[in-house]
């Protein structure tokens, strides 16, 4: 299987002189520590946020403030995890024809530093505006990663392409990502010699993720679909995050809706049907709260969660989105709780600091 890879992110984020200090000392120290031995695996944590759009309303801002400003109140979170991944919904393009569509959304390609700082390393790119300039506008984008070393999944100049997985490597657990749009417009699809995004119907989702499994430890899904600005789930959504944890998904990571939907445990795995909002250049009141989710697997299965509530409205936040106070952060947990009980059993998902209860139903 055709794989993409990403160089190890481990110094990426630390300063050389920092790391060559931190090696002397724990040098020094062995005897007060307990390290990995050779070939030894641990957890390695994953990142995940929800729509990152860098276009619109955003890009006056940017060009005042810089590509690092809508990420600085979330950086730090973002550089503690091994791995981070966002769905960028904007191209990143100067070019291209704006598609016959209600809104269109691009970004200069020098934004992508922005994302790059934060220390983001995959983005997926199933959802329904990576094509809003048409097929210049998706090569400019995937030519921009391919030159930053940022990984990407879920769309490509063919079906075979779009529908590749993402691989990376840490600490000798290969994790592969798979990313799905179920979200209108149809002429965004791949199709055998026609670029596009990846949509799949749940026979081809299993081969497709039963294929992945086979080369790696840890099958990340993620799906752009449901409705916009709507909690409620429509039956699909259920159907096919099922069908993709029945086939080897270790986790399903969910967007679009523009607002939180709810947690399920299913066989023993996490769904987060919406993670909502990140980063988006638009004003909209009904854009309230996102959520940024980490997650520590081993090279066998998701070990634990915890859910991040964000503030991303933009006439509060200006577009730079921020961790919830104590009480914001208490009530947003409660509220996700009572959404997720349908999905549950009856169940809480949450403890009240945001930690997912991993129970099978």
């Amino acid at each position: 299987m055709a794989e993409r890879y990403l160089r190890e992110k481990s110094f990426r984020k630390w300063p050389i002189l920092t790391a060559i200090i931190f090696l002397g000392i724990a040098t020094q120290a062995a005897g007060q520590f307990s390290f990995l031995k050779a070939g030894q695996k641990k957890e390695v944590s994953i990142l995940f946020a929800g729509d990152l759009m860098l276009g619109n309303e955003l890009i006056p801002v940017i060009k005042e403030l810089g590509a690092d400003y809508p990420f600085d109140s979330v950086a730090n979170v973002i550089r503690e995890e091994d791995i981070a991944v966002a769905n960028l919904e904007s191209p990143l393009t100067v070019g291209g024809k704006a598609q016959k569509k209600k809104y269109t959304f691009a970004a200069p390609p020098s934004y992508i530093d922005g994302p790059v700082h934060a220390g983001f390393d995959l983005f997926t790119l199933a959802n329904n505006h990576i094509l809003d300039f048409g097929v210049d506008g998706l090569n400019s984008t995937l030519n921009t990663l391919r030159k930053t070393g940022v990984l990407f999944c879920g769309a490509g100049m063919n079906y075979a392409e779009a529908t590749k997985p993402a691989i990376i490597m840490r600490d000798g657990i290969r994790f592969g990502f798979l990313a799905f749009s179920l979200t209108y417009p149809e002429s965004f699809w791949a199709k055998p010699g026609k670029a596009g995004t990846a949509y799949v119907d749940c026979p081809n989702l299993g081969k497709i993720i039963r294929e992945t499994k086979k080369s790696v430890d840890i099958v990340v899904v993620s799906f752009h679909w449901g409705g916009e600005y709507r909690e409620r789930l429509k039956p699909y959504q259920v159907k096919y995050a099922h069908q993709a944890i029945d086939a080897g998904a270790d986790i399903v990571i969910g967007h679009h809706p523009h607002t939180l939907q709810g947690l399920e445990i299913y066989r023993g795995k996490l769904i987060a049907y919406s993670l909502g909002n990140f980063i988006f250049g638009t004003r909209n009141p009904k854009a309230y709260y996102g959520a940024l989710l980490k997650a520590w697997f081993s090279e066998k299965a998701l070990v634990d969660a915890e859910i991040i509530p964000i503030s991303v409205n933009n006439y509060k936040v200006q577009f730079q989105p921020k961790r919830l106070s104590l009480d914001e952060r208490t009530s947003e947990i409660r509220h996700l709780n009572s959404i997720s009980k349908g999905l549950n059993g009856g169940a809480m998902i949450l403890n009240a600091d945001g930690v997912v209860r991993m129970k099978s139903n």
